[in-house]
């Protein structure tokens, strides 16, 4: 489906830093460096006593079975032709759908169609001819059509509708992945909100497309189709398939129309009109475009330059050309999430919409991967039902590991994987489910971190346990084999043993029909010429599967030598003996880094050195770099064997290592440390290492003032703000005039931090650049810049200036376009001075028109 927003926006201090990867690696706790762990014999109690089990909190409650969704008719073809009322926020619609029942013959069809007003239905012809007008009932959910006779599978036959979509009208839902299922979307329809453009477009995943137009709303049923958009003649116009047509009207109108040849899903189909520079690429003679707002033209290829180069390798890689007539991307304001997939023309939220210089802070590469793999898996082979979405979602997510993995490296592959791991394991805290869930409770509820981060890092497992060769080739299989059509799980295990010969149902049952993670427990003891490694999977069985793992166990030796040991996992509590000449220095359970799950092995500081050293996988050497952080106070000595990480060549090994320096306090000799750090502030390419260096110097250097100087020349915005925010706190306002030199700069990082900074030392006259920044932002970033500016209006002394406050505030908490938090957080920031009777009556009068009932109980149980 589209992007689930699991990374938030790089934008540091207020919303997070997303370039800072946390990378900690599970150990056994309160075991200091020793190598060998004894579990504690249970002690038998005198008697048995029955006691009630306690479930644990994160088993998940089962649903309902959800199966797919039966058909009746194949859905052969719809034609819409639309135009839009910008003040009403409504479409006018008709539809053509071109049916034939699917096996059993039929004499009435059932139709999602969600709070339309329906003008007539009527019998058409393969020529679409009308026939005669037909009964029907509806509920404002669905459409029951009386057809004339019974069909069977043999006849064709189409339905015209003709009816208006009022997607405002109607009650709406959502959910963390997606905010809404409204399925049409006006924005800024009267072009009366501060800032924004005026733009239409639709996202139908998961069933919001029967918003706009009546279909069997369900992503087993595929159609191919013709849309007719009569825009006004000033508006750039997109859609699925190809443009085949562009007709200019005698009234200011024009109608555009898109053709889609082969069959997609139906909550595929998009559209998408506004004001847009579009740019063209090309690959294999297909067209390439990407539609940005206009003052981003220049910037487009900054954008979505990769693509062509993601096409030839996915094509390359998966065996299958690109399938689809085109490839369009386009930047949406207002999305209701991440990006998505729909068929030859995805959509992606504003934030994807950087210059060059932003770039360099956020590279928004790993989603437009994302997004155009899902052409492949998702788009050309669709789950047969939600409670399947990982076929579609667990192999977008690991596309990203794909590409960067192909274009940057391996280590840099390894390094952002780790962030799925822990983004699984954050959420298991709280709930654990298969893989594949036919009994959820809410659709909605399958886009979490199950189905992306930890299917995405089982593909990685699945990938490393049968091998490369045989990894490709077998999804290659399996598209070829499900093109153009719906599938289910088993067609992926199927393809995968196809190809491999072996049964995999028992990889398939473990890691997608069963709940939970391995827990493993790592023991080593060396006695004789035998290293003997004692491995417990502590999960609980009841609710967890005892897994079999095949893995590998390493061996290293200080003088280079180096040995792997095949094992498999299959027991709660196995000992594995290997015969060795000598003792190693070092043991690496699961080498390749791949297992998701916890595992823990406690392990000396002389075995974390050679870890950190020598390990291949980079998150094997995150891991020994973090522990041997944990020491550096008890032993000062290890400082100058950190330093050396500091000159890493993988970026994230350097930021790693300069993040173990923050805040030290030990008796360690920092001079080379500190040397180091200010080169990398310096001369680093990677401006997280760079705003990571930085920050790390503020804490341990005496000299830090002309290093963080230097640095507010930096190219990058994150660096910049990070040495405004530095200097800030050691020599207070003087910082204001570098501040204010950039006043004119619109990215987050920048102005966030300019915002606190104003508002620490009550900086004079800075109301008309809270007012200018608000009007620059998105409504997301809105929600922060109200934050960090009531620090600001605290230090409003003049009852001008508090009045000039409030017309900022109410200027934006009142806008129609304003999000229930953009509002509460407006109202909040004026609160400092409601003790000005003048401002209190103004609010309260704006409150009293306020018709968002979430805006006034936040208010009110925060005590406003």
């Amino acid at each position: 489906m589209l992007y689930k927003i699991k990374r938030s926006v790089s934008v540091l201090f207020v919303i997070g830093a997303l370039n800072a990867c946390k990378t900690t690696q599970p150990t056994a706790q309160d075991n200091g460096n020793l190598t060998e762990v004894t579990p504690v014999a249970p002690i038998a109690p005198a008697a048995p006593v029955k006691e009630e089990k306690v479930v644990p909190d994160w088993v998940a409650k089962k649903g309902p079975y959800n199966p797919s969704f039966s058909t009746a008719f194949d859905l052969l073809h719809t034609q819409l032709k639309v135009s839009f009322d910008w003040e009403k926020q409504r479409m006018s619609g008709d539809a053509v759908l071109t049916l034939q029942p699917h096996f059993y013959t039929q004499n009435e069809v059932i139709l999602d169609a969600k709070n339309f007003d329906i003008h007539k239905i009527e019998l058409t012809d393969k020529k679409q001819n009308v026939l005669q007008s037909l009964d029907y009932s509806y509920d404002s959910l669905q459409i029951t059509i009386a057809l004339d006779k019974d069909y069977t599978r043999k006849d064709i036959f189409g339905l015209h509708i003709s009816y208006t979509a009022k997607p405002n009208e109607r009650q709406t839902s959502g959910s963390e992945a997606i905010t809404s299922d409204k399925g049409l979307y006006f924005i800024n329809p009267l072009g009366d909100e501060i800032g924004k453009p005026q733009q239409i477009w639709t996202q139908g995943e998961t069933s919001a497309n029967s918003c706009w137009f009546p279909t069997f709303d369900h992503p087993n049923v595929k159609m191919k189709q013709d849309i007719f958009m009569t825009v006004q003649d000033k508006y750039v116009t997109l859609s699925n398939g190809r443009l085949v047509s562009q007709k200019k009207n005698s009234n200011g109108t024009r109608t555009d129309h898109w053709k889609q040849e082969q069959p997609h899903s139906v909550y595929l189909t998009m559209m998408a009109v506004g004001d847009y520079a579009v740019v063209k690429d090309e690959w294999r003679g297909k067209e390439v475009s990407y539609y940005v707002e206009p003052e981003y033209e220049k910037y487009a290829r900054t954008i979505f330059g990769n693509t062509p180069e993601m096409l030839e390798f996915f094509s390359n890689k998966f065996q299958y050309e690109y399938p689809w007539d085109k490839y369009s991307q386009i930047i949406i304001r207002d999305f209701v999430s991440g990006a998505m997939e729909n068929t030859s023309a995805s959509t992606f939220m504003e934030a994807v919409q950087v210059d060059d210089r932003e770039k360099l802070d956020q590279d928004w590469d790993f989603i437009v991967a994302h997004e155009l793999f899902h052409h492949w898996f998702g788009d050309l082979v669709t789950t047969e039902s939600w409670a399947n979405l990982p076929l579609n979602e667990s192999w977008a997510n690991y596309s990203e590991y794909l590409w960067r993995e192909y274009k940057h490296g391996k280590d840099e592959a390894d390094f952002n994987l780790q962030s799925e791991l822990e983004s699984y394991l954050a959420e298991s805290e709280m709930k654990q489910e298969p893989l594949i869930r036919y009994h959820y409770m809410n659709k909605e509820d399958m886009f979490d971190s199950h189905s992306y981060a930890k299917g995405g890092y089982t593909l990685n497992l699945l990938r490393n346990t049968i091998g490369d060769d045989a990894f490709f080739e077998g999804a290659a299989l399996y598209l070829k084999n499900n093109a153009f059509k719906a599938a289910e799980i088993a067609h992926l295990r199927i393809a995968f043993e196809e190809v491999t010969g072996q049964d995999l149902n028992w990889f398939f049952d473990q890691w997608f029909m069963k709940a939970g993670h391995p827990d493993i427990l790592v023991m080593e003891k060396f006695s004789g010429n035998t290293l003997k490694l004692t491995v417990q999977q502590r999960q609980d069985p009841e609710y967890t599967p005892i897994y079999r793992i095949p893995t590998k166990v390493q061996f290293l030796w200080k003088d280079g030598k180096k040995e792997d040991r095949a094992i498999v996992l299959d027991k709660e509590q196995q000992t594995f003996s290997f015969m060795l000449d000598t003792k190693p220095d070092l043991v690496i359970f699961d080498p390749a880094h791949i297992i998701p799950g916890v595992i823990s092995h406690t392990k000396s500081t002389d075995a974390y050195l050679i870890q950190a050293k020598r390990a291949e996988n980079v998150m094997h050497r995150v891991e020994a770099l973090e522990n041997l952080g944990n020491s550096i106070i008890a032993d000062p000595s290890l400082v100058s064997e950190l330093n050396t990480y500091l000159k890493d060549p993988f970026w994230g090994i350097r930021e790693t290592a300069a993040g173990l320096f923050d805040g030290y306090q030990g008796t360690g000799d920092l001079t080379e440390t500190k040397a180091i750090l200010k080169n990398l502030v310096v001369n680093d390419p990677n401006s997280s290492v760079r705003a990571t260096a930085l920050t790390t110097l503020g804490g341990i250097s005496e000299d830090f003032i002309p290093i963080a100087k230097q640095a507010m020349n930096d190219s990058s915005y994150m660096v910049v703000a990070t040495a405004l925010y530095a200097v800030s706190e050691i020599e207070g306002p003087s910082v204001i005039p570098t501040v204010e030199k950039f006043e004119e700069a619109r990215n987050p990082n920048i102005v966030f931090v300019s915002s606190m900074i104003y508002g620490q030392f009550g900086t004079k006259g800075k109301l008309e650049w809270y007012d200018k920044k608000l009007a620059e932002m998105n409504d997301q970033f809105r929600q922060y810049m109200f934050r960090t500016m009531t620090g600001y209006i605290i230090t409003l002394e003049t009852e001008e200036e508090k009045s000039q406050a409030t017309d900022i505030i109410l200027k934006y908490s009142t806008n129609s376009g304003a999000s229930t938090d953009t509002k509460v957080a407006a109202y909040q920031a004026i609160s400092p001075i409601l003790e000005s009777e003048t401002v209190n009556k103004r609010v309260s009068e704006a409150l009293s028109k306020e018709k968002d009932q979430q805006v006034l109980d936040a208010l009110k149980s925060q005590g406003y």
